[in-house]
């Protein structure tokens, strides 16, 4: 084994370990949302529970809300659009 296959092999045992800690930890944080999302449920005041309800609606209709945008080509800083010649000739 060379060198540079050493290296490489490091290189990816050190990728394989920080990918496997980054699905730990983003696991962990699911549930820990999860958790606390529950504990607020719990113990929310009606008052708390609808504004909780209301934020999540409010979010889900901002989502939802369809973004109508003109295509790149249309747009006028498009790249596919022609330069024009703006300089002025002393015809």
């Amino acid at each position: 084994m060379n060198l540079a296959d050493q290296i490489d092999a490091i290189a990816r045992r050190a990728t394989a370990r920080v990918v496997a800690a980054s699905n730990e930890f983003s696991a962990t944080q699911r549930g820990l949302v999860a958790e606390l999302a529950e504990h607020r449920a719990a113990v929310a005041t009606p008052g708390e529970r609808l504004r909780g309800e209301l934020h999540r609606e409010a979010e889900v209709a901002e989502v939802a809300t369809p973004r109508i945008l003109l295509p790149a080509d249309r747009a006028e800083s498009s790249p596919h659009t022609p330069v024009r010649d703006e300089t002025v000739s002393d015809e």
